[in-house]
Parts: structure tokens; C-alpha cells; sequence
């Protein structure tokens, strides 16, 4: 796939439009995605280099990798529209590699939060606030319970954001470099 400078500029603001709405709102709402997503079979289609209606597979590919884990209550309706769309823009292989390498950007942050977490509040705190997930140690909620911190969270659009600059940079540095 080619990318050049409109492609990536494009993208680059809108994965950042998502990761500044997410994080500010906890959501990345339908305003944002269906535009880029409409957008984005539109500049698929109709550029000299686009891929076409493989624009068409990116998004149905984009839309199933986080479409199990919103099932299963893991995640927002938001990132997998975010996806969705992003994969009309990248296309099939594109939104994948970006997706892994969002995936393991947002491991990392993970891995990070629990540390810096286990630093501040200490080892059991982080463990009693993560592992519980706000259950009482009898199994239910308890509502005279002393309000609990609440468990920071990295909205999923950042580091999905960030994997999609790197595979961007890189797509760019092939192409110009």
C-alpha cells in the first residue's frame, strides 16, 4: 500500500482526535467515526493510489478485532468504531499491523500503570484495587464500604493512536526515505 504525505497526515489527525477524545470523555463518539469511515472508502476509492474497495476489508477488519471484547464487556463501542474506520483508511494489512503494534504499546502502559501504582499505593492496595474490581471479600458490594480510589485506566485510543503513527512513520520512511 502506498502512503504518502495527504494519507498519513489525515489519519494522524484523526487516530489523535480519537486518543484526545478518549481521553478526556472516556468515549470516541459516532460525530468522529463515521465521518473517517465514510471518508475513508471515499479516498480509497477515488485516489490514484488507494486500494479500492479493500478499503472495504480494512473496515470489516478493523471492526472485528475489538468486537469480541466489547461483547464480553471488555471495552467501548468507540474503539471498535475507531478501528473500523481506520481500517478504510489503512486497508487490510495496515489496520493489523497497527492494531498489534497499539496492542502491544497499550500492554506496556498497562504493565506500567500496575508498577507505578505498586510505587505509590503499594503492593497489596494495587492488587486489592485491580484484582477485586470492586467486590467486597464476601462476593457483593457493600455500600457502607469507605469510597475506593478509582482504577486508572489508559483509554485504548492512545496507544492505538501511537501504534498507528509508528506504522505510519514507517509506511512513509519506505516510500520517501
Amino acid at each position: 500500500m502506498h502512503v504518502g504525505i495527504d494519507l498519513a497526515t489525515i489519519v494522524g489527525i484523526f487516530v489523535a482526535a480519537c486518543a484526545t477524545t478518549d481521553y478526556r470523555t472516556k468515549k470516541i463518539p459516532n460525530w468522529l467515526t463515521v465521518p473517517a469511515a465514510v471518508a475513508g472508502l471515499a479516498y480509497q476509492l477515488l485516489a490514484p493510489h488507494g486500494i479500492g474497495l479493500w478499503a472495504l476489508a480494512g473496515f470489516a477488519i478493523g471492526f472485528c478485532l475489538l468486537l469480541l471484547p466489547w461483547l464480553l464487556g471488555g471495552g467501548g463501542m468507540g474503539d471498535v468504531k475507531m478501528l473500523a474506520a481506520l481500517g478504510t483508511w489503512l486497508g487490510p494489512m495496515g489496520i493489523l499491523t497497527a492494531f498489534a503494534l497499539g496492542a502491544m504499546l497499550a500492554a506496556f502502559g498497562m504493565i506500567g500503570v500496575l508498577v507505578s501504582s505498586t510505587f505509590s499505593d503499594g503492593f497489596w492496595a494495587t492488587r486489592k484495587r485491580y484484582a477485586a474490581a470492586g467486590a467486597t471479600a464476601g462476593g457483593s458490594a457493600n455500600a457502607a464500604a469507605p469510597a475506593r480510589k478509582g482504577r486508572r485506566v489508559l483509554p485504548f485510543a492512545i496507544p492505538m493512536a501511537l501504534g498507528t503513527w509508528l506504522w505510519l512513520g514507517w509506511m512513509l520512511l519506505k516510500v520517501h526515505g
